[in-house]
């Protein structure tokens, strides 16, 4: 069993519109049992992809007036508010009825002297693991806050867990550039997922990503809250990076300012005075790029 907040707002919430994007972004943050999260109002209306401080706050209002949301904390200075999902607290995701493969005793089938298998509840983890954002994502309540992957499939197969771990250590640097641009998603997602960003990571690379990305979320008309929507929308077909050298504008092969004092440190010029008395700028012969013995 899983302490699931997102799974409760799913499937068991009464809210609408505006108001289910702010309780699904909430309980999306969630890190603790008691179903508590800090989270900022530009933060807030950015998950509902709004402009309007208003749009916002009435969204947890009518959270609030449901019954589903309370605002344990006023934000106050720097400090956002407190957030907490009451009817989320302590809810337990119900694991499917089928009987585990492994054939586990569950609590029905246990012999009346209670003595049960001590991997009792892992072995009757489904064995597909997070289930897909296109459909009711599911996230653990007390996920880690560096976007591990939750630990929910069995890893029946020899080295489905270390193939989902490796791919998440490569996608570490694609979801730090993304955190950094702005684009803060869910990454809860199968390992196949894992699997196949890593292999964009290494084909494609970063910046392509990242830029994808970006504009890919300017142009959507809802939030994107999770980053299988970008893996579907298009990261798939993204082409191998350029393996060509960058132009000689975009390259630091100056060599080192000279110190001189008429020699400008960007431009890398003297200014000098002919025979006539006129100035003219000209490339100061000790550290220009095309000056002798530093030309490329």
């Amino acid at each position: 069993m899983t302490l699931d907040a997102m799974h409760w707002v799913w499937n068991h919430s009464q809210s609408k519109g505006n108001t289910r994007t702010a309780l699904l972004y909430v309980a999306d943050q969630v890190r603790t049992i008691a179903c508590e999260a800090r989270i900022g109002q530009r933060e807030l209306m950015k998950a509902i992809n709004t402009t309007s401080k208003a749009t916002a706050e009435s969204a947890i209002r009518k959270a609030a007036e449901l019954g589903e949301l309370e605002v344990k904390e006023e934000s106050s200075g720097r400090r956002p508010a407190l957030y907490k999902l009451p009817k989320a607290a302590g809810y337990v995701r119900p694991i499917p009825s089928s009987a585990p493969e492994t054939g586990a005793q569950d609590s029905a089938s246990a012999p009346e002297t209670g003595a049960q298998g001590q991997n009792e509840g892992s072995s009757s983890a489904p064995e597909t693991g997070a289930q897909d954002s296109a459909s009711a994502p599911v996230f653990a309540a007390c996920a880690p806050e560096t976007g591990a992957p939750p630990h929910t499939h069995k890893e029946h197969a020899s080295g489905t867990g270390e193939q989902q771990q490796d791919g998440f250590q490569i996608c570490q640097p694609l979801i730090q550039a993304m955190t950094e641009a702005g684009i803060t998603v869910s990454w809860s997602m199968k390992a196949a997922d894992w699997t196949e960003i890593a292999r964009i990571v290494r084909r494609a690379g970063v910046p392509a990503m990242v830029d994808f990305a970006r504009k890919a979320k300017a142009s959507s008309r809802q939030p994107v809250l999770y980053a299988t929507y970008f893996l579907r929308g298009g990261w798939k077909g993204l082409p191998p990076a350029s393996t060509a050298p960058p132009p000689r504008s975009q390259r630091n092969d100056k060599p080192p300012h000279c110190g001189h004092p008429d020699c400008d440190e960007h431009t890398r010029t003297r200014e000098i005075e002919d025979d006539r008395g006129l100035r003219t700028a000209a490339p100061c012969p000790d550290c220009h790029p095309n000056a002798k013995g530093h030309a490329a």
